[in-house]
């Protein structure tokens, strides 16, 4: 059996992200990681924990409420905040020296 069938079996075929987000994902986080902007890598993981959270649990978050549009709304509208609070905390945030002192051999 391949890993497709394995999931269709469990029934789980609904719980699978796509494949080119996935690639897109690990492409971009690769190349942020490699030229060493942490904080982009940090803030496109999280976009992308929002987006697939709501990719793949959009039926059953829906489902809870009654107003389609309201949920949508409020899911939006917390995703957003999430991000622009990462953006401001960015520019308060306080630059770090890591240089490795050297010691004094007396």
């Amino acid at each position: 059996m391949t890993d497709s069938e394995t999931f269709m079996t469990l029934g789980m075929s609904g719980n699978m992200a796509t494949v080119w987000t996935v690639i897109f994902y690990v492409t971009l986080s690769s190349v942020l990681v490699l030229m060493r902007r942490i904080f982009l890598y940090l803030l496109t993981t999280l976009l992308f924990t929002v987006y697939w959270g709501f990719v793949l649990y959009w039926g059953g978050f829906l489902s809870g409420v009654q107003s389609h549009t309201t949920a949508f709304a409020f899911y939006t509208f917390c995703g957003l905040a999430i991000t622009c609070l990462a953006i401001i905390a960015s520019f308060k945030g306080t630059s770090y020296d890591f240089s490795v002192a050297e010691s004094d051999p007396r």
